[in-house]
């Protein structure tokens, strides 16, 4: 019933929740999906090991509408880690990196006017809505 989101700290869109993300590094990650990883743990300081963040991986989409950033042509590769609660809750956040602030947000107390760009449409695909 929460999605892990971060608060932007830097224009564009400072201030506005988005998920954790950035840019493939060409010389050190070895595919998308590594990156992800990289910048989840980087912004976030997710307390859970790789190897169970990769194996809770259920779904993954690219959007790439030509329109979808102010920023200019921005492809962005999307996935959905579904992790459940253990008798402690949810996992420890630390933000850091290019986030202001890394937190569980409840699903259903989120509204379009809170998210950079298109990320609510993103929440919405993997919501199945």
């Amino acid at each position: 019933g929460h999605v892990l989101l971060i608060r932007r700290r830097a224009d564009p869109g400072k201030g506005l929740l988005a998920f954790p993300g950035g840019f493939v590094e060409a010389a050190s990650d070895r595919s998308v999906e590594d990156a992800m990883l990289r910048e989840l743990q980087e912004e976030t300081g997710i307390k859970v090991p790789e190897k169970v963040l990769r194996g809770n991986i259920k779904a993954g989409k690219v959007f790439d509408a030509i329109d979808r950033s102010a920023r200019g042509r921005t492809i962005t590769h999307a996935f959905k880690i579904v992790l459940s609660e253990d008798g402690a809750g949810l996992p420890k956040l630390r933000a850091a990196s290019d986030a202001a602030k890394a937190s569980w947000h409840p699903i259903g107390a989120l509204q379009r006017d809170q998210f950079f760009e298109d990320h609510w449409d993103i929440l919405q695909y993997f919501l199945g809505v």
